[in-house]
């Protein structure tokens, strides 16, 4: 893949920021930068392969970088729905222990790390609880694997 995340990035951190840091490996063809996280996607996978070796670990703007290629398909961005486009899928995962005030995007965006969401969701009932569906087997397992006892807005949740 050629897209590389870059988690752990300080939450003032630009796309100017970004782009200075990785001139020199290569064409960038597309930056993406979220709160604490974000995607540079290169021309070439070899310059992708290279940044994640030299910069995972490395601090920059004073946070340790998880610097990592990108799982799961491109999101397109401008659709910025919870997911609900038709495309519900089976590989659900319930995530519980969620902190007061949490919104659907925030949870979005934390499974976002593990592949591509389809749709995700806090319940109304119970706004401790949400639900997030993957498009993809693998992905949701990731998130299993990877995202289970890690903190969402100050809160360790629970997959």
């Amino acid at each position: 893949s050629t897209r590389v995340y870059i988690g752990r990035l300080a939450r003032d951190a630009t796309k100017r920021d970004l782009e200075r840091l990785f001139k020199n490996y290569g064409d960038i063809r597309e930056i993406n930068v979220k709160t604490g996280f974000g995607f540079v996607e290169f021309s070439d996978e070899r310059d992708a392969k290279d940044v994640v070796y030299d910069f995972h670990g490395k601090s920059f703007l004073g946070e340790r970088l998880i610097v990592e290629i990108a799982r799961g398909a491109r999101r397109n961005d401008e659709r910025r729905n919870n997911g609900n486009d038709r495309r519900r899928s089976h590989y659900r995962l319930i995530v519980e222990n969620i902190a007061s005030g949490t919104n659907w995007q925030d949870l979005k965006d934390m499974m976002r790390k593990a592949g591509e969401v389809t749709f995700a969701d806090i319940s109304r009932d119970r706004p401790t609880e949400g639900i997030v569906e993957f498009a993809v087997r693998d992905d949701m397992e990731y998130a299993l694997k990877k995202l289970n006892d890690r903190e969402l807005n100050g809160q360790r949740v629970t997959l």
